[in-house]
């Protein structure tokens, strides 16, 4: 819980419990809460008012930035999700190498389809299926002639 404690002059006391962040609403009540209870024969002066509106400026410009930030993230996620889409697309009747990381057990065969499983694209094999990110080769047919 935030208490204020005794304001004078451009001097402010903030202590938290929860050792938190002052956000804008925090800031501005401070601010004012300061304003009137300035001693009269000493105010704040012009300089130190300037910085901390100049810190409340900062403060919004930082929020926004935050917020626009989270936005560019869940954009790149998005973009990966389709990316993986269009790659596990692009091994349709190709055929694939594949190896567990963890057991080190090979896949390999013709890619007939692909689905989502817990997130994770998966490619489907004949008789087996593996993520996508476990495949380490593609053959790449060069005469253009299809196999299937």
């Amino acid at each position: 819980m935030a208490t204020i404690g005794a304001l004078s002059g451009s001097q402010q006391a903030i202590t938290t419990e929860t050792r938190g962040t002052i956000g804008r609403e925090g800031f501005l009540k401070l601010l004012i809460n300061q304003l009137r209870h300035q001693d009269p024969l000493d105010p704040v002066k012009n300089t130190d008012f300037i910085a901390q509106m100049a810190q409340l400026t900062s403060l919004e410009q930082l929020q926004d930035l935050n917020k626009n930030l989270g936005y560019l993230v869940s954009l790149q996620e998005l973009s990966r999700g389709r990316e993986d889409l269009l790659f596990a697309a692009s091994l349709l009747g190709r055929e694939v190498a594949a190896k567990n990381p963890g057991t080190g057990e090979i896949f390999q065969g013709q890619v007939r389809g692909y689905h989502l499983k817990e997130g994770e694209i998966w490619l489907m094999l004949p008789e087996q299926e593996f993520p996508a990110g476990w495949v380490y080769k593609i053959e790449v047919n060069l005469r253009g002639d299809e196999s299937q």
